[in-house]
């Protein structure tokens, strides 16, 4: 994983499901944008050909083995990268993207596979400046889910599953990473972003 020198900013969003992520950052987009910042707001999976096939897995994860799902994500970010991560780095912008290779060693890790390695097989992807980690209770995310947005879980937001995705992420130390305590308000969680982001762009 490279970072090497670039005019932009990589900041990347991650956290078991129902942390809030996706809502902290349209609304950092929204404080950056109106700061004068160029933003590029992405996500992963992408609704690219390898993200829809990974987006299949929701409902059927077992139709893959854990190797063939990882190459999937493998696969989605190369792609991503390529088209929309690297040229916006390229040209100066702040790139916010909800999740990216530290959820795909949290996830599989917690899945089965070896999280240390699936950090080195991304080694073609560009190091975050800033990876805020978002935690909260596990219960709170599934209430998130079903009750605040009133959807159905998925195969990969089962509580005993999501439990194991969380202690992969707590076990994860690249210099990278910000803690961020998602069960606070979202305002206060807010706060918290802003404090770690806008030093980072000088602003």
């Amino acid at each position: 994983m490279t970072s090497g020198n670039r005019p932009g900013f990589l900041i990347v969003f991650e956290g078991t499901d129902g942390t809030g992520k996706s809502t902290q950052l349209e609304l950092l987009r929204s404080v950056l944008q109106k700061k004068g910042f160029e933003v590029l707001a992405t996500r992963e999976p992408t609704d690219g050909k390898y993200g829809r096939q990974i987006r299949e897995l929701y409902s059927n994860r077992h139709k893959l083995s854990l190797e063939e799902e990882l190459e999937l994500f493998l696969a989605d970010r190369k792609d991503h990268i390529d088209t929309l991560i690297a040229p916006a780095l390229a040209a100066g912008k702040t790139v916010l993207c909800d999740r990216y290779y530290l959820s795909t060693a949290a996830y599989q890790g917690a899945a089965g596979l070896d999280p240390d390695i699936i950090l080195q097989r991304n080694d073609f992807a560009p190091v975050p400046d800033l990876a805020l980690l978002f935690q909260a209770p596990i219960e709170t995310g599934i209430k998130r889910i079903t009750q605040g947005r009133g959807d159905s879980l998925n195969d990969f937001e089962k509580a005993d599953y999501l439990l194991k995705v969380a202690r992969v992420f707590e076990q994860l130390t690249l210099p990278c990473i910000k803690h961020i305590d998602a069960s606070a308000s979202i305002e206060a969680v807010h706060r918290e972003v802003l404090n770690h982001v806008l030093p980072l762009l000088k602003t």
